[in-house]
């Protein structure tokens, strides 16, 4: 559970290598529009995946990947694709045509945006690319009616390039030596 002034928290940067995610403090809510930046070969764009791991059901699910997928087949609204998990740029041009779109909405529930997941990112772009694209991307979502759940196996990082990017968020989850959820709001 977060701690008490976790729920204001934009950007959570989820530290851990399982799928399941700490509370993320968005209190009575239970559907909210999702945009999923996601690169994982697990994932799904399955509403029940996704409030399965995130407590909450989409009330619309836009999947953002760099594989060809049906939306169909995969349960989402809108399926968007970019060249690859690299084109940062693409990935922030999409997020910010949905953010956008949804902001266009103000009487609608807030927004979440999951990046499943830093870890992959990694394997196609280097720390500066990543830092600036995070940035964009927490800028947007403490500037807009949005919220944004980010995944980074920590074991896969070094601890410098962890506490870089940890720099960019609002709030920094971790698992403690007896399995729950460690909430730091900076």
């Amino acid at each position: 559970m977060m701690r008490p002034g976790a729920e204001s928290a934009r950007s959570v940067l989820v530290l851990d290598s399982d799928v399941e995610t700490p509370s993320l403090g968005l209190s009575d809510v239970r559907e909210l529009p999702i945009l999923a930046l996601d690169f994982s070969p697990r994932s799904t764009g399955d509403p029940d995946h996704w409030e399965r791991r995130l407590g909450v059901r989409p009330t619309e699910l836009v999947v953002v990947t760099s594989e060809t997928r049906d939306p169909d087949a995969v349960g989402a609204d809108t399926v968007e694709q970019v060249t690859a998990p690299s084109d940062l740029t693409g990935l922030g041009m999409l997020a910010t045509k949905h953010l956008g779109r949804w902001d266009d909405s103000a009487d609608g529930p807030t927004p979440l945006v999951v990046l499943d997941s830093l870890t992959i990112l990694f394997q196609y772009a280097d720390l500066q690319a990543i830092f600036r694209f995070l940035h964009a991307l927490t800028t947007r979502l403490a500037n807009s009616n949005a919220h944004g759940v980010f995944f980074l196996d920590p074991m896969t990082q070094s601890g410098k390039t962890v506490h870089t990017l940890a720099s960019l968020f609002d709030a920094i989850a971790e698992r403690t030596d007896n399995g729950e959820w460690d909430v730091r709001v900076r």
